[in-house]
């Protein structure tokens, strides 16, 4: 199994994409393992044959343990596929020894076949042909011009994308028969196989989440001053991009709050990391956007506007939901003007963002006037940090949003 993100532990076997005495190459892909909520690609380090399969799909394998057994007379059979983690000594195997291996596809070239077909991982092959996408219309990216799952997900996104030409109208058409929902048996399981997965994964994160002491501040930020800039030189860039901006100042600001709990005491992170809360059709994501405060405003609202589109796709890789050191949650999009978001271990805050809308508010004088606001809520963990520390970054982030200028610096 191998070690696909930093905090990577164990991944669960999706599915095998060649079978036992398949021959594999050097950069095919032979199973689909999916970590933090996502399904990823194992690919070969070498050529050779798949001889023996270890895990079946489902399994949930330590990094470093085998999943399957490749014949090959490769001499480093390991490649980089521990990259990150500390590496054991390996001996190189003899030729045509059997060794632990991660990856393998079959060949897709047939032999005295006058046409050239592209070379093309099974994954990649099964959702092209669900799609209905032509492979040689999609641009490869992998070793030696092979088509991966990602250039044809590119390619289906592309396609998507295109405006559609209008169909024809048939002579005659019968009306649309919408068939009802099947019911659902007792006791079955609710969702598809990844979205069970999906849930499986969140109620980890919520079962430690559980046991952490944490309560919300609450606070109306005024951004009138800022409203009237977003129509001028911030005129596009969403509200979200601005507040995600915002927060990872104050998180810059507040080391005690960018830092997380260990037994010794609170310990700092020398980075920012955004986690931007994703609704999917899977299931929630929260991909990192890394050190959203030290690029300009108009470059992070592109990078917030294709990690969302990735998200949603189904194309976050495992390094992008790494490296977080708060979390941004937003449901204002949906109507909701307050909510309390929770803590993502090992990280100490999470901030959620209700609806911006314009609100009559009172001034000291008893009169009334229109005031573009927006209710957050700082959820913070209590070993470390109080509440009074709360109270002030939200304040830190008022003044951040009433000066247009620090936002923008």
């Amino acid at each position: 199994m191998p070690k696909m993100s930093m905090t990577m532990e164990f991944g669960t076997l999706v599915e095998w994409l060649v079978d036992v005495g398949g021959q594999v190459r050097n950069g095919d892909a032979i199973a689909v393992v999916t970590t933090d909520k996502v399904d990823m690609e194992v690919e070969s380090v070498v050529d050779g044959t798949l001889e023996e399969v270890l895990a079946e799909p489902g399994d949930e394998v330590p990094v470093g343990q085998p999943i399957a057994y490749l014949m090959s007379e490769a001499e480093d059979l390991l490649g980089d596929l521990f990259a990150g983690a500390p590496e054991p000594e390996v001996a190189a195997a003899p030729a045509a020894e059997a060794a632990p291996a991660v990856a393998a596809a079959a060949p897709v070239a047939v032999a005295g076949d006058s046409t050239e077909r592209p070379r093309v991982v099974p994954l990649a092959r099964r959702l092209a042909a669900e799609a209905g996408i032509d492979l040689h219309e999609v641009t490869p990216s992998g070793p030696g011009l092979t088509i991966r799952a990602r250039d044809v997900r590119d390619a289906i996104a592309a396609r998507q994308a295109a405006p559609a030409a209008p169909a024809a109208a048939p002579a005659a058409t019968a009306a649309p028969v919408q068939s009802a929902p099947a019911p659902t048996e007792p006791g079955a399981l609710l969702g598809d196989a990844k979205t069970r997965r999906m849930r499986i994964a969140t109620a980890k994160v919520m079962d430690a989440t559980a046991v952490i002491p944490q309560f919300t501040a609450y606070r109306v930020l005024d951004l009138s001053r800022l409203a009237k800039a977003r129509k001028a030189s911030l005129q596009g860039v969403s509200w979200t991009s601005i507040l995600v901006r915002a927060y990872a100042m104050v998180l810059r600001e507040y080391p005690q709050l960018n830092g997380f709990w260990t037994s010794q005491g609170v310990q700092g992170n020398a980075h920012v990391g955004v986690s931007l809360a994703v609704d999917t059709p899977t299931g929630l994501l929260a991909p990192v956007l890394a050190d959203p405060d030290k690029v300009t405003l108009r470059e992070l609202d592109r990078q917030v506007r294709e990690l969302a589109v990735a998200a949603r796709n189904g194309q976050i890789t495992s390094a992008q939901l790494s490296g977080g050191t708060g979390t941004v949650s937003n449901l204002g999009g949906m109507g909701v003007d307050r909510f309390n978001a929770l803590l993502t271990p090992p990280q100490s805050t999470a901030l959620s963002l209700g609806a911006v809308a314009t609100r009559p508010v009172f001034s000291e004088d008893g009169g009334v006037a229109p005031q573009v606001c927006c209710e957050v809520g700082l959820t913070i963990d209590h070993r470390t940090a109080d509440g009074a520390d709360a109270a002030r970054a939200l304040q830190t982030m008022q003044e951040f949003l009433e000066d247009p200028f620090l936002l923008l610096a």
